[in-house]
């Protein structure tokens, strides 16, 4: 079984552009850890929560039951302490929950895109993808016809994306990277 762990940055994005339906229809069910939950506002009702450009598809996804939150073990927030001090509180969750997982030996892939997240998820041997290469994926099956438009989304909504990843990320798609 494998479980599909996601950190807060590449829901935010993809719910932003309008399609984080690609997480369910290519993982059928991805997990957060409850500090995930907190952080995108799942945690309390829409009304309560902090309401963002796409706050409402994150309720939708955890409504339709595709996107759970995961009951992390006792102690074990308090326990996982990065090397890295640039990786944040819900990084660190995620990354704690997935070698958890691991460690039950259920296949874990960490939807993860922060640099110093997926260093130190590397560090510690988790499979991870970002949310470009979730639009390549989506594009091999056929879900999304191309990847530029999403990523020219993406940026226009304020999401990082380095010019070398966006350029890795067309080459993989076998669609044509723009000049400078």
């Amino acid at each position: 079984m494998q479980v599909v762990l996601a950190d807060a940055g590449p829901l935010i994005g993809l719910a932003r552009i309008q399609q984080l339906q690609l997480l369910r229809d290519l993982f059928q069910q991805v997990w957060i850890t409850p500090v995930i939950a907190a952080e995108i506002g799942l945690a309390q009702s829409m009304e309560q929560s902090a309401v963002f450009p796409g706050s409402d598809r994150l309720h939708e996804a955890c409504g339709q039951g595709w996107l759970q939150i995961a009951s992390e073990p006792a102690g074990t927030a308090d326990t996982y302490q990065p090397l890295n001090p640039g990786v944040d509180a819900g990084e660190a969750s995620a990354i704690s929950y997935a070698l958890q997982q691991t460690a039950a030996y259920t296949q874990v892939l960490l939807l993860i895109d922060d640099r110093c997240g997926r260093a130190e998820a590397r560090r510690q041997g988790l499979s991870i993808i970002g949310t470009a290469a979730v639009l390549v994926l989506a594009k091999g099956r056929g879900l999304v016809p191309a990847c530029t438009p999403l990523l020219n989304a993406l940026r226009s909504e304020g999401y990082y994306l380095s010019d070398s990843i966006v350029a890795a990320v067309l080459d993989q798609a076998g669609e044509p990277v723009a000049g400078p």
